[in-house]
C-alpha cells in the first residue's frame, strides 16, 4: 500500500488533521502514517469544565433578564432556574468524566426531561420523576393550556402553569444547545446564538419589552462567553495565526443582540400591521388574543388600506356600521359576549323580543369583499336581516349584534333594516335617571381596577351638571379638548388599547385613539351613574360612484372605529364621540368649550407655557343616525393634518446608523487589504521601479497571502525556509512560489546586474492565492477575505 505525505500548511500553520507544523518540521515521510507531534505551545488547551459551566449558568441567567419585560412578575424564575441548574449539573458531571461529546448532549436532554417532569408534572410521574404515558398526557394538557392562555391574554403575561412549562422547556433547550456549542464544539460564537434566541421571544411578543437592562445583560453574557472560552480553553486549536480576532467577533455579537431586540420588532409586520399578540397570527386573520379595541388600532396602523365591504342605503346617507358592543370592563382584555345568544334571526323582527323603535326605517344593502369577522356590520338599531338565511346565525338581545361561528363571508351580500333612536337634547335632559333600573346594573358596574384618574376626572368634569345629558356632554367634550389623537404612540409606549391596564397610562399621557377614548368615556359615565357600553365598528365614509351610475360607500381598515353608547330612559342607547381625531360630533351632542378649571385628566388647567390641544370646530348640519353628514375624515387623515402622523422613531434611526457603522467598520480591513494588493501588483508591473523594488513587492504580497490564510512564520526563518513550508502546503503552486522567492533572493543577495528582471508575475500570485483559498475551510476563507491577519501585524 502506498502512502502519501500529509500536505503542509502555510509556514507552520495547522494541517488538516488539526496539528500545527513548526517551521523546522517537514512533511511526513512515505510509510509514516502519523504526522510529527506539534510543539507543546501549539496544542489545544485543556478545558476547565467547572468554570466553563459556571460561566454557562451565568450567561443563561443574564440572557433571561430580557425575558422579564414580557412577563408580569417573577413567577417564572424558580421553575426556569431549577430546570437550568439540573441541566448544567448533569452536563458538567458528564464532561468531568470525559464522556463522548455526543453522549453529553444526550444526557443534557435527558436531564431536561427529568427537570421538567419533577418541576411541572411530578404528580403524574412514577416516584415523582420517572415519566410515564400519563406524564406525557399531562404535559400535553399544560402545553395546550399555555397556547390558550397566550391567545386569550395580552402581554405581559401573568402566572400560568402551562406557560411556566413552555418557558422552562425553551430555556432548557437553549442551555443544552449552548453547552454543546461551547464545550462540545468549542465554538463560543455559536453559543452566543442561544442568547439571541432568549431575546427573540420577548422582542416578538411585546414591543419595547426588552429593556436597557435586558439588552445590556444579553451583551454582557455574549461577551463573557467569548472571553471565558479563551481563558478556560473552550477554543479549537487555532487554524489561523494569532490575531486580534476577539474585537470583530465581539462587535458582531453586539450588533446581533441589538438587531434582535430593537430592529427586528420594528421591521416585523407583527407590531405595526399585524402579527403575534399584536395582530395577525399564522393561521388566521386575527390572533385570538387580540381584543376588538386593539384590533381597531391594528387596522388603523395598516400601511395599505384593505377594502372590507361596501354598502348602499335607501336614504343615500353614510352610516356608522356597528359590529358589537363591549360592556364587561373587568377582563384583562375587553371582549364581546358570545354566550346566551338567541339562535336564528327571526326574533330581531319581533317587537316583543326586540322592542326598539321602528320609525323612519332605513334599508342598507351590504356586499362583502375581503371580510372574515364573526360579526355582521349594520347601522343601529337593526330590526330585520334578509339575504343571509337563518342557519348558523345568532343575535344578542342586549345590544342587537349578530354573530356567526364562521368568519369567511367574502363575496356574500345581505340587507338590513334599521331605525335609529330619536335622540334630542330636550329628550335626554328630561329623561329620568337610569341608575335605579335593575336591568341596567351590568352597564353601571365599575371594576375595582379602574384607575383613580378616571374617577377624579369624571367627578371634576361633571361638577355642576344637573342631569345625565349635561354630564355626558361634559365628559365627551372634556376628552376632545384636553387629549390628543395618536394611533402609534400607545403601541410604542406599551399601553395599546384593550384592557384596564391601558387606561391609567392613557389618562397620564393624554394620547391615544378611539380604542382608548371610547372606554375612557364609558367608564367615566358609569362613575357618575350613567349606563354605558362601547360599540366597535366602522365610521361613515364618503360616497363613490358605482358601475350603474349610483353611489355606494366603501369601508376599509382605515375606517375602523370605537365609540361609547350611553343609555337614556325613554330614548335608548345613544352614541357620543369623545375621540378628537373625528372632527364632527352628533347634532344632539355639540362640541363646546370646557368650564374654567376643568380638565379631563382630573387636574387643573394647563400650567403656564403648556400648549393645550386645539379642538376641532364643529360642523353644521344634522349628524344623527337618521340623517348623516358627509363622511368625516378618518382618524388617519385627521392625524396627518394635526401633525401626528407616524414617523420613524428616533431610536430606529440611531440603531440603523450604528448598524451601518458596524458594517462599514467590518469592511475596512478588506478594503485596506485590497488596496495594498493592488498597489503591489502595480509596482510589479512598473518598469520605472528598480528590479529589487519589484521583487520585494511580489515577496511582500506572498508573505501577506500566507499570513492571511493561517501562516505563522518565525522571524528567524530565511525566505527559502518559509517558501519551502508554503510550497509543501500548496504543491500545485510550488513553481509560482519558487519564482517569487528566487526573485527576492536574487534581488537581495546577487551581484548587481542591470539586465536582470524579475521572472515572477501577477499571475503567479493569483495562482498562489487560488490554491490557498481552495484548500482553506469556510472559516479560513471568511477570515482571509473580511478580516485578513496581515493588516494587523504591521
Amino acid at each position: 500500500m502506498s502512502h502519501t505525505a500529509a500536505p503542509a500548511t502555510p509556514w507552520g500553520s495547522p494541517g488538516p488533521a488539526g496539528r500545527a507544523e513548526s517551521p523546522e518540521s517537514t512533511p511526513a515521510a512515505p510509510g509514516n502514517s502519523r504526522p510529527p507531534e506539534p510543539p507543546r505551545h501549539q496544542r489545544a488547551p485543556r478545558m476547565a469544565v467547572l468554570p466553563l459551566h459556571a460561566l454557562l449558568l451565568a450567561s443563561v441567567a443574564l440572557g433571561c433578564v430580557g425575558m422579564a419585560g414580557a412577563l408580569a412578575g417573577f413567577w417564572w424564575v424558580l421553575p426556569v432556574a431549577v430546570t437550568v441548574v439540573i441541566v448544567v449539573l448533569v452536563t458538567a458531571a458528564a464532561r468531568w468524566l470525559r464522556l463522548p461529546s455526543a453522549l453529553v448532549t444526550v444526557l443534557g436532554l435527558a436531564a431536561l426531561i427529568l427537570a421538567l417532569t419533577v418541576v411541572h408534572v411530578s404528580d403524574h410521574a412514577l416516584l415523582g420523576f420517572i415519566p410515564t404515558p400519563g406524564t406525557l398526557d399531562a404535559v400535553g394538557s399544560l402545553w395546550s393550556e399555555s397556547g390558550s392562555f397566550v391567545a386569550r391574554q395580552s402581554a405581559p403575561y401573568g402566572h400560568n402553569a402551562g406557560l411556566a412549562l413552555v418557558l422552562s422547556a425553551l430555556v432548557g433547550l437553549v442551555t443544552v444547545f449552548m453547552e454543546t456549542a461551547l464545550l462540545g464544539l468549542r465554538m463560543a460564537g455559536l453559543a452566543c446564538v442561544g442568547i439571541l434566541a432568549l431575546l427573540v421571544v420577548p422582542a416578538l411578543t411585546l414591543p419595547g419589552s426588552v429593556s436597557i437592562w435586558g439588552l445590556g445583560a444579553a451583551i454582557l453574557a455574549a461577551l463573557a462567553l467569548l472571553a471565558g472560552s479563551r481563558v478556560w480553553g473552550a477554543t479549537r486549536l487555532q487554524h489561523i495565526a494569532p490575531t486580534p480576532g476577539g474585537l470583530p467577533r465581539a462587535l458582531l455579537v453586539i450588533a446581533g443582540v441589538l438587531a434582535v431586540s430593537l430592529l427586528v420588532p420594528t421591521v416585523m409586520p407583527g407590531f405595526f400591521s399585524g402579527a403575534f399578540p399584536q395582530g395577525s397570527s399564522f393561521n388566521s386573520e386575527r390572533a385570538a388574543g387580540v381584543g376588538p379595541l386593539r384590533a381597531v388600532g391594528q387596522d388603523l396602523r395598516e400601511s395599505e388600506r384593505v377594502q372590507r365591504f361596501s354598502y348602499t342605503t335607501s336614504d343615500g346617507q353614510p352610516k356608522y356600521m356597528r359590529l358589537m358592543s363591549l360592556s364587561d370592563f373587568s377582563q384583562p382584555e375587553f371582549f364581546p359576549q358570545t354566550d346566551n345568544l338567541e339562535e336564528g334571526l327571526d326574533g330581531l323582527a319581533d317587537p316583543e323580543t326586540n322592542p326598539v323603535s321602528r320609525e323612519n326605517p332605513v334599508t342598507t344593502k351590504v356586499t362583502f369583499e375581503d371580510y372574515n369577522e364573526h360579526w355582521l356590520p349594520a347601522p343601529y338599531a337593526p330590526t330585520e336581516f334578509t339575504g343571509i338565511g337563518d342557519e348558523g346565525w345568532s343575535w344578542n338581545p342586549r345590544d342587537l349584534s349578530v354573530f356567526s361561528a364562521g368568519s369567511e363571508m367574502s363575496g356574500g351580500t345581505f340587507t338590513v333594516t334599521s331605525s335609529a333612536p330619536r335622540a334630542t337634547p330636550d329628550a335626554m335632559r328630561s329623561a329620568a335617571p337610569s341608575d335605579t333600573n335593575g336591568d341596567l346594573a351590568d352597564y353601571l358596574r365599575v371594576p375595582d381596577e379602574t384607575p383613580e384618574s378616571i374617577s377624579s376626572a369624571a367627578r371634576q368634569l361633571t361638577e355642576g351638571a344637573g342631569n345625565d345629558y349635561d354630564r355626558a356632554l361634559a365628559l365627551q367634550n372634556g376628552l376632545r379638548h384636553n387629549f390628543q389623537y395618536d394611533v402609534n404612540a400607545p403601541l410604542a409606549q406599551g399601553y395599546d388599547a384593550g384592557g384596564m391596564d391601558s387606561m391609567g397610562q392613557f389618562m397620564e399621557t393624554r394620547t391615544g385613539y378611539a380604542g382608548h377614548f371610547a372606554p375612557a368615556m364609558a367608564l367615566m359615565a358609569r362613575e357618575v351613574g350613567i349606563p354605558s357600553r362601547v360599540a366597535v365598528g366602522y365610521l361613515p365614509t364618503a360616497p363613490v360612484s358605482d358601475s350603474r351610475g349610483g353611489e355606494l360607500f366603501q369601508v376599509g381598515t382605515g375606517d375602523a372605529h370605537a365609540w361609547p353608547e350611553l343609555y337614556f330612559e325613554g330614548v335608548g342607547w345613544v352614541r357620543f364621540e369623545p375621540t378628537p381625531g373625528i372632527p364632527t360630533t352628533p347634532e344632539y351632542a355639540p362640541e363646546s368649550g370646557n368650564e374654567p378649571g376643568q380638565d379631563a385628566s382630573g387636574q387643573a388647567d394647563q400650567t403656564p407655557g403648556q400648549e393645550p390641544s386645539q379642538p376641532q370646530e364643529p360642523t353644521s348640519g344634522p349628524t344623527d343616525e337618521q340623517s348623516q353628514p358627509p363622511a368625516p375624515e378618518t382618524p388617519e387623515q385627521a392625524q396627518e393634518e394635526s401633525g401626528t402622523a407616524f414617523m420613524i422613531p428616533l431610536w430606529v434611526l440611531v440603531l440603523g446608523g450604528v448598524l451601518l457603522l458596524l458594517v462599514l467598520l467590518a469592511a475596512v480591513p478588506r478594503l485596506m487589504r485590497g488596496h495594498r494588493r493592488r498597489a503591489r501588483l502595480a509596482d510589479m508591473a512598473d518598469a520605472s521601479l528598480s528590479p529589487r523594488e519589484r521583487a520585494n513587492a511580489a515577496w511582500g504580497e506572498l508573505e501577506d497571502l500566507s499570513v492571511d490564510h493561517g501562516g505563522s512564520p518565525k522571524a528567524s526563518d530565511t525566505p527559502r525556509v518559509r517558501a519551502r513550508h508554503m510550497a509543501a502546503g500548496i504543491p500545485a503552486a510550488s513553481e509560482a512560489v519558487d519564482r517569487i522567492v528566487s526573485d527576492m533572493e536574487h534581488a537581495s543577495y546577487a551581484a548587481p546586474d542591470a539586465s536582470w528582471k524579475p521572472s515572477a508575475s501577477a499571475a503567479d500570485l493569483g495562482t498562489v492565492r487560488d490554491e490557498l483559498m481552495r484548500r482553506a475551510d469556510r472559516c479560513q476563507k471568511f477570515r482571509a477575505t473580511w478580516w485578513p491577519a496581515s493588516i494587523f501585524r504591521r
